[in-house]
């Protein structure tokens, strides 16, 4: 059996996918270690993982990982930018420290996630075989739009030149974590990176998105796997009042683990509230103390069992992160997405491609607006229909087992 160490953003979600793919190595019998910063150590052993810290607690992992908390007050543009500054910190602290942290721990194999670039250098410079996960798949192609960008994929002229523009722009807000990472690649004698691609692997990308649910690729490198999403039964159990569930159509909200958008929360009770619906809203921190100030009295909790809730829902709205759009369409529940930064108006574009949702700007939302989208939603058979072909899709294309099985076939191959 291998042994197989983990690089990923220290991010909810990214944290979430990654972990679920090493329990599935781990569960067939490989040792996995999980490298990253000191304070990310609580999070990642509650994931049942074995841990590493790639250097000594200091100030600057404290204020890395604080940053993270900061990250869910921001919207737009300035969460974009806030989270290349955290991430030229990171990558600098694991272009530093990791690579003797993992030739010290003898690892044979590096699963990098593909939003955090040092992982990939690191194990060039180990001259280690790595293989990615992809959540948004950032492979570029000319007609294929950034994954922080709102338009669709349609190979007009205009919309690839758009597409470009985009690009050029991209490139110059990640210039600091390139900046970084050259100057270690500089170091370490290997090629410098000119964009993000240069950092993937060449052996295996493995996607949680279903090839019908991306935009069409007319590039797709042969190493890109799309496999659905990645979750097991291994969470651990969350209390909910399952006795107040009425049996109306429930509309199950939730805006992730970060985000602190208290004032959508609100704007979704309101228009909820003259319908004969019942909401579940999920909304961490304060809000999930003082329920009765959310309209029409929907169930409001701090942590919510979503694969139950998902399970049971007629609608989802959701702030598009990539994991509760996919855990939604795996259970064929539609969706209302008000997508807020980084690759969330991507995903959002997507579901409104494939038909499974309505798709509405948080800068034009209003109550209204929402309670028309979401009367769509329940009443025009044609989104939960779209939804159901994509759950077809998803429980064909293997998930985290299918995962495990190419990260196998790598060991092999090496």
């Amino acid at each position: 059996m291998a042994h197989i160490g983990f690089v990923f953003p220290p991010v909810p979600g990214h944290m979430n996918a990654n972990a679920t793919l090493a329990r599935a190595l781990v569960r067939r019998g490989h040792r996995v270690t999980v490298f990253h910063i000191p304070p990310a150590r609580t999070v990642i052993e509650a994931q049942q993982l074995s841990f590493q810290p790639v250097c000594e607690d200091d100030a600057n992992t404290r204020a890395l990982a604080a940053s993270v908390d900061r990250l869910g007050a921001l919207t737009g543009l300035r969460a974009l930018r806030f989270t290349v500054r955290c991430g030229a910190a990171l990558t600098r602290i694991l272009c530093e420290h990791a690579p003797a942290a993992i030739r010290t721990a003898n690892v044979d194999l590096l699963v990098v996630d593909q939003n955090e670039p040092a992982g990939g250098s690191v194990a060039q410079h180990l001259r280690l075989p790595f293989v990615n996960v992809a959540f948004l798949p950032l492979n570029r192609e000319p007609q294929m739009p950034p994954p922080f960008v709102p338009w669709g994929h349609d190979g007009r002229l205009w919309t690839t030149l758009r597409n470009q523009l985009a690009y050029a722009i991209f490139d110059r807000l990640i210039a600091p974590v390139n900046r970084v990472l050259n100057e270690y690649r500089g170091r370490w004698n290997l090629p410098l990176v000119r964009r993000p691609d240069d950092t993937f692997s060449d052996v295996a990308q493995l996607s949680q998105l279903t090839e019908d649910f991306d935009f069409p690729r007319q590039q797709k490198p042969a190493s890109l796997h799309y496999l659905g999403p990645f979750f097991d039964d291994s969470r651990p159990p969350v209390s909910f009042p399952y006795e107040r569930l009425s049996g109306k159509p429930l509309v199950y909200a939730s805006f992730g683990t970060l985000l602190k958008r208290k004032d959508l929360l609100e704007m979704i009770a309101i228009a909820c509230a003259d319908l004969d619906v019942q909401l579940v809203l999920s909304a961490p921190g304060e809000a999930a103390m003082h329920p009765d100030r959310f309209a029409g009295a929907p169930i409001v909790v701090e942590q919510a069992p979503q694969l139950e809730l998902l399970r049971r829902a007629a609608v989802c709205i959701t702030h598009a992160g990539l994991n509760t759009v996919m855990e939604s369409l795996t259970f064929g529940v539609p969706m209302v997405a008000l997508p807020i930064t980084n690759d969330q108006p991507a995903v959002a574009a997507r579901v409104g491609r494939v038909g499974a949702g309505e798709v509405i700007s948080p800068g034009r939302a209003t109550a209204a607006r929402l309670r028309s989208a979401i009367e769509r939603v329940l009443r025009e058979p044609g989104y939960r229909q779209a939804a159901g072909k994509m759950r077809n899709s998803i429980a064909q294309a293997g998930g985290v087992d299918r995962a495990a099985d190419i990260i196998e076939t790598v060991l092999r191959r090496q």
